[in-house]
């Protein structure tokens, strides 16, 4: 619930905090307190505290930073959950965290003990680890009825700070089999055909075969006929290989002097779409688009909002979710623009602001959240802990995925800025989405290397 202090050393019911080796500083920052990211960085400041995006509502802080120790203090503290039922061979150990490293001699450890035994370290961390979602696979003792977990920081004086959210114990998904579909995701082109050709060229020459090419938006620089004309030749030129597409609309897409209605209609007949919204099937899952119906570039001289989605589109979109639910079939959804608190880059003033009545969109997805969605719009680089996160409303949650990009590779800069990292010729991403029946595993691809980077299993 709300907490109207702002801060709390109350732990949730069942958990518990241990501290020690403080004598002195500011009591609010003793030991673990509870917050939310908000009133965290109203009281201690930014810098980079806000990037942990995968938090919601009150986190688990500790911020050695603002306690203001002696120099001969040295803090150790401990937030303890109640027993845990658990049964079986192995289970997994999840939870979502932003921590960066203080001086060597500080660390921070997750410790876990079997019916009450002795606590061993299952992970220990000792250097920055921004924004990541963990999943730490444990052997579970021969006979084994509970499990209790710590989260210990240790040893901090004029150190950093550990947040920490959304912890879980779930059971492993195991192998995956053969995949009932396989969908590429490209997006953000922006005038870089060659990068663009080569991605498809190697998507192509993969062993699994894809169903179906998702253009995630942005594939032009603006909308003019001249840009469109070059993008069009680059994807005759190098067709994918499965004759299936969707395309989506960015904010690119949109800019430019000759206005809303004539760009929306030049990407309608590109697309071969009749409306902005659309749906395909890629081996029997469907690929739903969420697109912008208006946007003027020259009443917002490029500035968000971006997407704005009429009462048809989102009647439109609820019926296809409601539809596929009852079937139990996950739809990948796909938008261009950010939905806030998800993706890297997400925690950014910039793309707080991205769709005109989030509130309304978020209402058809909380009442349908059996879904994978997929954002494109940041440049934000696939090699960040966050390149995918869960958006969670209500009582809902669903994944979100940040798709890459073709041209440039961006990281978060400060407060809301960023910096490229890679140009073009030197940064080309992208994902490959594989559906199983168990699971949605989505693949992050660097092209410019051949290699994918990782992947993620989303159970369905």
């Amino acid at each position: 619930m709300p907490n109207p202090a702002k801060f709390t050393h109350n732990a949730p019911e069942g958990w518990s905090v241990a501290t020690s080796g403080v004598r002195s500083g500011e009591a609010r920052w003793n030991g673990w307190a509870l917050s939310t990211i908000r009133d965290w960085t109203w009281a201690a400041g930014t810098d980079m505290r806000h990037w942990f995006t995968q938090a919601h509502g009150n986190v688990a802080i500790v911020d050695n930073k603002q306690q203001r120790l002696n120099e001969t203090d040295s803090m150790t503290t401990a937030l303890r959950s109640p027993e845990i039922p658990v049964d079986g061979e192995t289970v997994n150990l999840e939870f979502d965290h932003h921590y960066r490293q203080g001086s060597p001699e500080q660390s921070a450890a997750v410790r876990v003990a079997f019916d009450g035994g002795e606590a061993r370290e299952v992970a220990v961390f000792s250097e920055d680890v921004f924004s990541k979602h963990e999943s730490l696979e444990l052997d579970v003792p021969a006979g084994a009825k509970t499990m209790q977990v710590e989260f210990v920081y240790r040893n901090g004086n004029d150190d950093w700070w550990w947040a920490l959210d959304n912890v879980q114990v779930t059971r492993p998904l195991g192998q995956a089999g053969t995949p009932e579909a396989v969908v590429d995701v490209l997006s953000d082109v922006q005038g870089d055909p060659e990068d663009y050709q080569d991605a498809v060229r190697q998507l192509n020459g993969m062993e699994d075969k894809a169903d179906a090419l998702v253009l995630n938006g942005d594939l032009v620089d603006d909308g003019s006929k001249a840009q469109w004309d070059d993008f069009l030749a680059a994807h005759r030129a190098q067709p994918h290989d499965s004759g299936t597409e969707l395309w989506t609309i960015g904010n690119h897409e949109m800019y430019g002097p000759e206005g809303s209605e004539t760009y929306l209609q030049r990407f309608l007949e590109h697309s071969g779409q009749d409306k902005p919204w659309a749906e395909v099937m890629a081996g029997g899952v469907p690929l739903i688009s969420i697109n912008t119906e208006y946007y003027s570039d020259i009443d917002r001289g490029g500035k968000e909002p971006f997407q704005r989605l009429s009462e048809e589109q989102l009647g439109w979109l609820e019926s296809r979710l409601a539809y596929w639910e009852g079937r139990g079939v996950t739809p990948l959804v796909f938008t261009h623009p950010l939905l806030p608190q998800t993706v890297s880059m997400s925690h950014s003033a910039w793309y707080q602001n991205d769709f005109e009545d989030l509130e309304a969109l978020s209402e058809v997805l909380a009442r349908h959240p059996k879904i994978v969605a997929f954002t494109s719009h940041s440049h934000s680089s696939l090699r960040q802990n966050n390149w995918w996160g869960t958006y969670r409303y209500a009582d809902a949650a669903f994944p979100v995925v940040n798709t890459g990009a073709i041209l440039n590779e961006y990281l978060p800069d400060g407060d809301h800025d960023e910096e490229i990292v890679k140009e073009k010729d030197e940064a080309s991403s992208g994902l490959r989405v594989k559906v199983y029946p168990d699971r949605v595993r989505v693949e992050a691809w660097d092209f410019q290397a051949g290699k994918m980077l990782k992947y993620q299993d989303f159970p369905r």
